[in-house]
């Protein structure tokens, strides 16, 4: 059997020239595939179009064919659809984390800083041009800060 609908088959069937046999051909081809049923309806759009003086579509189909649009994406949004794309994305942030926990772990530049110890005596050098009264009142004979 031919499962396949040309354009002419779909201007034929709606104008209504189809014999019995090929007419119910069209009508379970255009039940069983949307296809068809969406290029029919596109068919009957443009013939409307054509139709108005102006030849372009008015506000009302206009508006009538957003809500279509959107009635459409907001069935094929379901839970069921959407479910790889939340596992996907939470794979990758996962993964990205992962990865820069790696880098900062083992290939990040590690700074060694000395530490000085704590119980360690701090002594400051007294500059030998400078003999100023209040270096000399804090600082004792042998270099260490009162």
């Amino acid at each position: 059997m031919n499962h396949q609908l040309t354009f002419d088959d779909l201007r034929a069937y709606q104008a209504g020239l189809l014999s019995g046999p090929a007419q119910h051909r069209v009508e379970r081809i255009l039940l069983e595939d949307p296809f068809y049923a969406d290029a029919l309806a596109g068919l009957e759009a443009m013939q409307q179009t054509a139709i108005n003086a102006s030849g372009r579509p008015t506000a009302e189909q206009l508006a009538d064919l957003r809500d279509t649009l959107h009635q459409r994406i907001h069935e094929s949004a379901t839970r069921k659809r959407l479910w790889p794309l939340w596992i996907a994305t939470t794979t990758a942030a996962i993964l990205f984390m992962l990865a820069m926990a790696i880098y900062f772990i083992f290939f990040a530049p590690k700074h060694n800083q000395k530490q000085v110890p704590t119980n360690a005596p701090t002594t400051l050098i007294k500059p030998a041009s400078f003999n100023g009264p209040f270096l000399a009142a804090h600082i004792n004979q042998s270099g260490v800060w009162k």
